[in-house]
């Protein structure tokens, strides 16, 4: 039941404002957590996910600063690709690979699955 009250209480607060990111003529970035740039991508997933696995307090917090430095792989990446640098595929590729990863951590905890 808790969790029902945690729903719906984050729906009612979060909506509203998630709403602006709902658009694709620019980059909005979320001051929500203190970390990002673009390294230890893969690091930062595990620390979440051990969190995750050992019912840390910090699990939150770190799939977080985890998603932020997501995202700041392709803003890093489009800056390359005005440079016409060839880092831009590698930044996406990483990105990719680590929601990927992301889906298989939240899958082996799925209680319906």
């Amino acid at each position: 039941m808790k969790r029902s009250g945690v729903a719906v209480r984050c729906s009612a607060l979060c909506t509203p404002s998630l709403g602006m990111n709902d658009d694709d003529s620019r980059i909005i970035l979320s001051p929500a957590f203190p970390d990002g740039g673009t390294d230890p991508l893969f690091g930062r997933l595990e620390r979440a996910d051990s969190n995750q696995v050992y019912e840390g307090g910090s699990m939150s917090f770190r799939y977080g600063i985890w998603a932020n430095t997501v995202r700041d792989n392709p803003v890093d990446a489009l800056a390359d690709i005005d440079d016409d640098s060839s880092d831009a595929s590698k930044k996406t590729t990483r990105c990719i690979n680590s929601f990927s990863a992301f889906a298989k951590i939240q899958r082996l905890f799925d209680v319906n699955g």
